[in-house]
């Protein structure tokens, strides 16, 4: 059965497959298919040095199935892998923009609870300690 290399990003954790080129990709149909595991093995020696460079995890064969309309993953595992979650569990965008949530303190005591831009602080001496929004 026709093989594919896949593994995780370590940086990010995302799937990547072996790609056509030699290099990682994230998209699955850009992956180089295997004839089989034979023809696979030299392959999935090579991405060891990626595991020791810390640029990959747990690489491994999956099978795959050849189709007039392109490659696809021969089991569900490997199908949801390539696919991405089956369900939207993770915001699209950071929340607040990348905001940190603070009580800034001056002298006279804690202001109100103030959302403030990573770049707005130019005094850290300024940042006591995290606060939650409170209603």
């Amino acid at each position: 059965m026709p093989k594919i290399i896949s593994a995780n990003r370590l940086a990010d954790g995302r799937v990547v497959y072996v790609g056509r080129d030699g290099d990682w990709s994230e998209i699955f149909a850009k992956a180089k298919v295997f004839a089989n595991e034979a023809a696979a093995d030299p392959a999935l020696s090579k991405t060891r040095d990626d595991v020791n460079a810390g640029l990959i995890v747990d690489p491994n064969l999956v099978e795959v199935v050849e189709e007039a309309s392109g490659v696809r993953a021969a089991t569900l595992r490997e199908a949801i892998r390539a696919a991405g979650p089956t369900i939207d569990f993770l915001a699209r965008k950071p929340i607040f923009d990348n905001a940190l949530v603070t009580r800034l303190e001056t002298g006279n005591g804690p202001e109100t609870v103030a959302v403030k831009r990573r770049e707005d602080f130019r005094s850290p001496a300024r940042i006591r300690t995290p606060a939650i929004i409170s209603s």
